[in-house]
């Protein structure tokens, strides 16, 4: 599972793939769901709803497709700006695999222990690597690892509390190619970077900034049950603070080995701090009668938490920063499920808005070329024993078309449009014994 990644398929970097069940059904139900182990992860408390114990394991196939559209990206004013050389990048997505597994258990009539083994978050896209854009980026990757133990209370036949705690792993790699022709010009001036054949897209040099993590976090819901037709639920998780520790590697063309002098540009060691944000998720479900029930759900998210990402160099090199100026998001979302007269068959579809933490154009990035979604999703689960369930769901992701007009570390401007889409398909099997 250390081995797999995925694109932005939540707003920001959030992965909200978690239960398949959910998805087809677009994670309306997620907070008050009882059906399938992922209550570890969108709320613990419900882990006292199950008898015996629950295994609930997933996997989904996400088809994402991320082009570019140039729109006149120039050099920096400092250097002539003049247009940005090369190709639109390609589709910078590719296929990818998302496993994820949760167990629970039941100890007593009141009490129910859980374990969830799953991704919160995770990125990845690479750019051409002479595409226009390569000096913000070329490959992006963020991946993380989730390992949530988790425990129930019955506090009545009513209410009920969990909470769990969280191990997680990230890792990250970033990559980009550096102009020392701009850089020798910013730094030296035109004639002797001349003298050194280094004009503005002629001496291109390239830099690999690899690193892990290990951070701690928790998580806690209350599950309420009105009646026997009704469940509202409400869940917080909290934000894990990462010191992500690693490696710059750099290619400096021959030309401009003059520029390594001062210690910059030369392989060392990276710090990075970075949070994953903190969310609140609201629930409600209610079954109308014995054909119908609806659900929708809430989910705020503090991407606020970043505002920047700063990459501190232990050599000379000064540090990098790449702001950011992300905002708090909601993302709302409503379902509807149809069962079968023998509730073998259930049929579910629904609808969701998940809103970008990106504020505007000027701080969207090519490494997370985010913007509001909305998701349309169907489902089903087929009984194939009286304790075995099969899901299935797809989920398309339209996008509305993000605008990009960045600049980069040497003042490049990126601007153009890009064209995204994302289709999903998920298969979860879940065995109570």
């Amino acid at each position: 599972m250390l081995c797999f990644s995925a694109p932005v398929l939540g707003a920001g970097f959030a992965i909200m793939e978690q239960s398949v069940k959910e998805l087809g059904q677009a994670f309306s139900g997620a907070p008050t769901n009882i059906e399938d182990g992922s209550m570890v992860f969108f709320n613990p408390a419900a882990m006292s709803r199950v008898h015996g114990r629950l295994v609930s394991v997933s996997g989904y196939l996400v088809a994402p497709s991320v082009t570019f559209d140039n729109r006149a990206s120039q050099l920096s004013p400092l250097v002539g700006g003049a247009p940005l050389r090369g190709n639109n990048g390609g589709n910078s997505a590719s296929l990818v695999a998302i496993p994820n597994f949760y167990y629970v258990q039941t100890l007593t009539e009141k009490l129910a222990i859980g374990l969830g083994v799953n991704a919160p978050f995770g990125m990845r896209n690479r750019y051409n690597a002479d595409w226009i854009g390569r000096y913000q980026a070329i490959e992006s990757r963020l991946e993380t690892i989730n390992f949530n133990p988790a425990i129930a209370l019955k506090v009545t036949e009513k209410i009920s509390f969990g909470a769990g705690f969280n191990i997680q792993y990230l890792r990250a790699k970033l990559t980009n190619a550096i102009d020392f022709g701009t850089v020798c010009l910013q730094a030296l001036g035109s004639v002797p970077c001349a003298n050194q054949g280094l004009l503005p897209q002629t001496a291109d040099g390239h830099v690999a900034l690899k690193g892990d993590s290990v951070g701690l976090g928790y998580n806690f819901g209350i599950f309420f049950t009105p009646n026997q037709n009704t469940r509202l639920g409400v869940s917080y998780r909290s934000k894990i603070d990462h010191n992500v520790k690693g490696d710059a590697d750099f290619t400096t063309p021959g030309n401009a080995i003059a520029l390594t002098q001062n210690g910059s540009f030369i392989d060392t060691n990276i710090r990075a701090p970075v949070t994953m944000p903190d969310n609140v998720m609201f629930g409600f479900y209610h079954r109308i009668n014995a054909r119908w029930a609806v659900s929708a759900d809430a989910l705020w998210t503090r991407w606020s938490h970043i505002q920047a990402l700063r990459t501190e160099f232990s050599s000379a090199q000064p540090d990098e920063v790449q702001d950011l100026k992300w905002e708090d998001t909601w993302r709302y979302a409503f379902g509807i499920s149809y069962f079968s007269q023998a509730d073998r068959w259930t049929f579910r579809t629904g609808f969701a808005y998940d809103q970008s933490p990106v504020p505007n154009s000027r701080f969207r990035s090519p490494r997370i070329p985010d913007n509001d979604r909305y998701w349309l999703t169907a489902g089903f689960t087929y009984a194939i024993l009286e304790n075995i369930n099969l899901h299935g769901a797809y989920a398309h992701l339209f996008f509305t078309d993000p605008a990009i007009n960045r600049s980069g570390t040497t003042d490049d401007r990126l601007i153009g449009e890009f064209s995204e889409q994302i289709n999903i398909v998920g298969l979860q099997l879940d065995w109570r014994f």
